[in-house]
């Protein structure tokens, strides 16, 4: 018999995120967007970084940081 898996919408995990019910790491283990956690991967990768929870701040505020530009320059 499966399992059946939980899923989260985006919002959802990030109100449990801020609400520190899980951790960075698994809210981009958890995310709908499977892109995100490849985006993820390869950020450790090209960081040299092994995939865990300090690597996963870094990852975040990285996106965060580029999402800040992308607005000041109009393009987010």
């Amino acid at each position: 018999m499966k399992t059946k898996q939980l899923t989260y919408t985006h919002d959802e995990l990030v109100q449990l995120r801020q609400g520190g019910v899980i951790t960075e790491l698994d809210f981009i283990q958890m995310h709908p967007d499977t892109e995100l956690q490849e985006d993820f991967s390869s950020f450790c990768g090209a960081t040299g970084r092994i995939e865990d929870e300090d690597a996963a701040r870094a990852f975040l505020d990285y996106r965060a940081s580029l999402l800040e530009e992308g607005i000041q320059r109009g393009d987010a």
